[in-house]
């Protein structure tokens, strides 16, 4: 287990590594300094919409890195390992950090517009994690897997039985208005990836047009 664990650490580009790993010691990180009462990571970087507008704007980025408690840990660790495995191999890690935070401000701004100033902080991976699932449909979305349990299907149908269940968990953690926020988050990185594609299909078609003309003028 340990040298399988190695190799598929190994084989990650060094940003999504670190992505995964900042994600991974934050909650024994918060466990460490609750028990020990040395700090508490969740009053710090937890996404407090009253300290948020007193000038805590760290937080935006900050309370993605932190589960709801350990079912919200495990389950999210899972899927931020596997999503980034599959997804980060096409991007450089800047571009991966990117995207990934692009969509956790997203859910930041919408969790600040409609939650209480004065409610509870919100934690979560949420909107990175519906973002990657964007990703990972769009990019491989015709390809066909065996998903454990459920047999052979469609990276595309994968992707959406996942998401289903994100949402599920989400609800259960985090209640209906922050797993609204999360899944915007993910709505953000969808709309991402369609500019970016819209331009590259322009920037190929400007190369062919000029690529005929100079032929023409030949």
């Amino acid at each position: 287990m340990k040298t399988v664990f190695q190799r598929f650490f190994s084989s990650l580009p060094v940003g999504a590594r670190l992505l995964v790993l900042a994600y991974a010691l934050g909650f024994p990180l918060a466990l460490l300094g609750q028990y020990t009462q040395a700090f508490n990571l969740y009053r710090w970087l937890a996404l407090l919409p009253l300290q948020v507008w007193k000038g805590e704007d760290w937080a935006l980025v900050t309370y993605a890195f932190l589960p709801n408690g350990i079912v919200d840990w495990v389950i999210s660790l899972f899927w931020l390992a596997t999503l980034v495995a599959v997804v980060g191999r096409n991007w450089s890690g800047a571009e991966l950090w990117a995207y990934c935070l692009l969509a956790t401000v997203a859910a930041a701004l919408v969790v600040m517009a409609f939650h209480s100033p004065a409610g509870c902080g919100v934690v979560g991976n949420g909107a990175m994690i519906f973002a990657l699932l964007a990703a990972w449909y769009r990019l491989y979305g015709r390809e066909r897997l065996i998903l454990l349990g459920v047999g052979e299907m469609s990276v595309r149908q994968a992707a959406i039985l996942v998401g289903v269940i994100e949402f599920l968990v989400s609800l259960f953690c985090l209640g209906w208005l922050v797993t609204l926020a999360m899944m915007c988050g993910g709505v953000v990185g969808w709309l991402y990836l369609f500019l970016r594609g819209k331009s590259a299909l322009n920037r190929r078609s400007q190369v062919v047009d000029s690529e005929r003309m100079a032929r023409l003028e030949l």
